[in-house]
């Protein structure tokens, strides 16, 4: 009996990929990148963002750019703004190898980029363009539009017609069976058309519905982004999906260091997190050809750490950046120039120099 030539070819390892829907400007890809992850395919309808995608985290001649074919307008306002498609391949210096999948101590770029709304194109249609199969793709990650969801808007309404959105990617996970799905949304989705007699509105349990039906077990969760580092105050809900036909551990997003509690790091604040960078007015640009050095502002309540010279509050035991400790600090300033590093000024505290 003769075997079927199919069953030898060896297809490559996809078990680190992953697709980003409603992908912006790829802020959630760039974090799944940074981390290891390689990215067969990222999708939004907004010319703009995708312009800042395509810039930003794909490569002229190795990535592929789609467009929908009915947004003639979006692809109009794409091709004026990236003109011959160059990229700034910032984040990806290296050379991009055939086995780009296998590569792990390199951050590789979007494979897939489409300018689609995802109403538009049906989950087997994508595959199809990019030549994969039904598994092939390990994680979907994704955080629909919040505006019908968001408090903040005071005509939102369970009927908006972008509520949908978190159950058509749902359907996408059902049809292309990834691993593990991610959704993130703001908390109002949670309390969208609730009434008093539940703690939680009807998309919650939808939304529930909806990964069970596609055949996942989901948890979800309320978090601040302050948990983690941030320092901004953002609360989000994350819904975690894993397939329930597969032995693999449930996704669960980790509880951050950082908050009210016992053994938590106080929040980082905004001057931790960029008070290294110099003082800029707006419309101003910093560095290209002219070296001009730069310095921390001596700030009331903060000192800097002798190993990494960055900004921390006094009263921590222990650098937030590199966990140095913090038992001699830098009570001055640190200069910055270019090209040769950062400078300790322990006599008087750094002035920033007007650019």
């Amino acid at each position: 009996m003769n075997k079927d030539p199919q069953s030898e070819i060896l297809f490559p390892d996809t078990t680190h990929t992953f697709a980003d829907f409603f992908c912006g400007c790829g802020g959630l890809s760039l974090g799944l990148i940074q981390a290891g992850l390689k990215c067969v395919s990222a999708m939004d309808f907004d010319p703009d963002a995708i312009s800042a995608y395509w810039l930003n985290l794909c490569v002229k001649g190795w990535s592929h750019l789609w467009i929908s074919p009915e947004n003639k307008k979006g692809a109009k306002r794409l091709t004026k703004i990236l003109g011959n498609g160059d990229t700034v391949n910032w984040l990806f210096p290296h050379e991009i190898p055939d086995n780009w999948l296998q590569i792990s101590d390199k951050p590789m770029p979007c494979l897939n980029l489409f300018l689609y709304s995802i109403l538009d194109l049906e989950p087997e249609e994508w595959l199809d363009i990019m030549g994969l199969r039904l598994g092939d793709i390990s994680v979907f990650a994704g955080g629909p539009p919040c505006q019908g969801f968001s408090t903040i808007n005071n005509y939102r309404h369970v009927l908006d017609e972008r509520n949908q959105l978190p159950l058509r990617y749902i359907h996408y996970a059902k049809i292309c069976r990834p691993d593990y799905v991610l959704l993130e949304n703001v908390p109002g989705l949670v309390t969208l058309g609730k009434t008093k007699d539940k703690e939680t509105g009807p998309f919650v349990d939808w939304i529930t519905e909806a990964f069970d039906n596609a055949g996942y077990n989901m948890n979800y969760q309320i978090h601040d982004v302050t948990e983690y580092g941030v320092p901004q105050s953002r609360r989000r809900v994350i819904f975690c999906a894993t397939r329930k036909d597969t032995t693999l551990p449930p996704l669960r997003l980790t509880p951050g260091k950082y908050g009210k509690g016992d053994g938590k790091l106080p929040v980082q604040t905004v001057r931790e997190a960029i008070g290294h960078l110099p003082p800029i007015e707006a419309g101003q640009t910093w560095g290209g050809d002219t070296v001009v050095p730069y310095g921390y502002d001596h700030a009331d309540g903060y000192v800097i750490c002798p190993e990494c010279l960055e900004y921390n509050l006094k009263e921590r035991t222990h650098c937030i950046h590199c966990g140095h400790l913090l038992d001699n600090p830098v009570q001055g300033g640190v200069f910055v120039i270019p090209g040769i590093g950062k400078l300790i000024d322990t006599n008087v505290p750094a002035r920033a120099i007007s650019i």
